[in-house]
């Protein structure tokens, strides 16, 4: 919505494609940044990278607020978001570090709790100050919250890297096929349906629905309660039945279903049983919670498929890569959804999302039917150094 208000700085872009450039640089520069954080920690305690990283971001949310068109907006959102990557990657190793490989699915879910609640948190703040002062102060106060954690890491542990084992070539990963089907049909589209919903489609839809800045916040907000919420009890349950192949397709079949429910139930839909707030609000709850059914579980999938992978070049890389590929579909989303909704409006457009995330699954799972899934051998990377009895996935 700042990004629509702003001029821009050279005439080219249109409307939508201009309110979503913004929030797409912010996460093509996560993945880039999440893509190097294997250089980076060369020789660098974590804390150390982590304290860099935040001040990277303050310093990009501060000059976001200061950006006096589109195109100066999405120059700083991608500065702060260079070092939101690497905070987050490193921040979720930590917990996978601490909690040790027999509790992955759950160090993942508290991640997923732990980040939802700040979520929740800056919604609700930034929503408010947008309000009462306008969209540029929300940044500046951002950058504020920024310097007061900044100053609260500094008491992280210092942890470092043991020595890297051998040069990672992320082509190497492409030899895995059940790698690559997890990537392409679990991480790009539950992730490019997030982007497209929640940081494009969702606020235009509610502001075209006259809801106001605070409203179009609370409605977001359900995404994130759920998440804070359920993710660490549904990573349990995963871990519980050693089955995160199960619960990761049941995640981005339901993501399909809510993209579903504004063009069935929403104004001019063929029911039109629901108001568009209501219809809103039902496709976020059930957004949220697919994704904390089917998102902490491709971690303990990834390290399944990828044990041989992680042995070579060590977890980070491997996670790291991973993580960039969902940034991919964080990037796509916002684009492709402004060009389905210039070209076709909401209705057809989340449609196409539906289709694309109810095909990708069905793809998952024929590839992990016909390709053998490898079965848990000798000792896991890295700190996790202990003998995982696990099931096949």
């Amino acid at each position: 919505m700042h990004a629509r208000n702003l001029p821009l700085a050279w005439p080219g872009l249109s409307p939508e494609v201009a309110s979503g450039l913004p929030v797409s640089a912010f996460w093509l520069m996560v993945a880039a940044a999440q893509l190097t954080t294997g250089l980076w920690e060369r020789g660098r305690t974590h804390r150390t990278l982590i304290l860099a990283a935040m001040a990277l971001s303050g310093t990009g949310l501060a000059l976001a607020g200061l950006a006096g068109t589109v195109h100066e907006l999405t120059l700083w959102r991608g500065v702060g978001g260079f070092g939101y990557g690497i905070v987050m990657i490193l921040v979720q190793d930590g917990i996978l570090r601490i909690m040790g490989p027999e509790a992955r699915t759950q160090a993942s879910g508290k991640y997923l709790s732990a980040f939802f609640a700040g979520t929740i948190c800056g919604t609700l703040a930034g929503s408010a100050v947008a309000d009462a002062a306008g969209f540029d102060k929300a940044f500046f106060a951002a950058a504020a919250v920024t310097a007061c954690a900044l100053v609260l890491a500094l008491f992280l542990e210092a942890h470092r890297e043991s020595a890297p084992r051998l040069p990672f070539r992320p082509q190497a990963l492409l030899r895995n096929p059940l790698l690559v089907a997890l990537v392409a049909f679990a991480a790009v589209p539950s992730r490019l349906v997030n982007g497209a919903f929640l940081f494009y489609v969702l606020p235009l839809y509610l502001h075209d629905a006259a809801a106001s800045p605070t409203e179009t916040a609370r409605i977001v907000m359900i995404y994130s309660l759920i998440l804070a919420l359920t993710a660490t009890a549904w990573s349990r349950l995963v871990d519980s039945t050693g089955r995160p192949m199960l619960f990761t397709s049941a995640g981005i079949a339901l993501s399909a279903a809510s993209m579903m429910i504004i063009p069935v139930w929403g104004p001019g839909g063929d029911l039109a049983a629901l108001s568009g707030t209501a219809a809103a609000v039902a496709a976020v709850t059930l957004l949220g919670t697919s994704q904390a059914i089917g998102m902490s579980p491709q971690v303990t999938v990834l390290f399944r498929v990828a044990r041989a992978e992680i042995d070579r070049f060590g977890r980070t890389p491997v996670l790291g890569i991973y993580r960039v590929c969902e940034r991919v579909g964080l990037f796509a989303g916002p684009m492709a959804a402004a060009w389905l909704v210039g070209g076709y409006g909401y209705g057809p457009a989340l449609t196409a999302l539906g289709a694309m995330a109810a095909l990708s699954v069905m793809v998952l799972l024929a590839a992990y039917a016909l390709i053998p899934t490898p079965l848990p051998a000798g000792r896991a990377a890295g700190p996790d150094q202990a003998s995982e009895q696990e099931t096949t996935v």
